[in-house]
């Protein structure tokens, strides 16, 4: 939180606001992923003094690599789908790289505390009450992605005005990262989706607008 509100007495509100929201999604997440199989892979094998490094490894690999192909095809999506429909989203005042990559440490902690380990937690506890097998967690992973794209649009409201297409656009490109993350964290634990959502927020924030995309 700190990363993206560095002058917290400013923002009070929203700085305590989420870090509550953070610590029930926490909380929600240490009762009910073990419940349904989820996991935080590096933490609970450091916890029961495990050998990790090279499953860590082989995560941050993965991880990596899917986080890139998101970023990637957010990026082409936006240029060559949205960009002509809402050409008011490339002319957005631009922001120094530095931040960009302060809310990449964020997303990267923070969101998906809140949206992987809290929300699909819960979400794939309670779909599992009422359907078996992967339908559960595909069910869990595409709510949450949906609600973590209605989450954003607040913040794309404060840059430009909020029309049915800028809204498409924000829950096209928002929940289709949440997916490959919400995957990530069903298939290898929340570490790689950490991971991938900050390797894939690097290149959106800081690296897409460095070389001019």
């Amino acid at each position: 939180m700190f990363a993206v509100l560095p002058h917290p007495l400013e923002h009070l509100a929203q700085f305590f606001g989420t870090g509550v929201l953070i610590a029930i999604a926490a909380a929600a997440g240490t009762v009910f992923a073990p419940r349904v199989g989820l996991v935080t892979t590096i933490i609970d094998a450091a916890l029961s003094r495990q050998p990790f490094a090279a499953r860590a490894r082989s995560n941050a690999a993965l991880a990596v690599g899917v986080g890139v192909a998101v970023a990637l095809a957010i990026v082409a999506l936006d240029v060559v789908v949205f960009a002509p429909l809402v050409p008011e989203t490339r002319t957005v005042a631009a922001r120094p790289l530095w931040t960009g990559a302060l809310a990449a440490l964020y997303g990267g902690l923070s969101e998906e505390t809140l949206w992987r380990y809290g929300a699909v937690s819960f979400l794939a506890w309670l779909f599992t009450r009422v359907v078996r097998g992967p339908t559960a967690y595909w069910a869990a992973i595409v709510v949450a992605s949906v609600v973590f794209g209605l989450a954003h649009l607040p913040a794309t409201d404060a840059l430009v005005p909020l029309t049915p297409v800028v809204v498409t656009r924000t829950m096209i490109l928002v929940g289709l990262a949440g997916v490959a993350f919400g995957w990530l964290y069903w298939r290898r634990g929340l570490e790689a989706a950490m991971i991938a959502h900050g390797a894939a927020a690097l290149i959106v924030h800081v690296t897409a607008p460095a070389i001019g995309i």
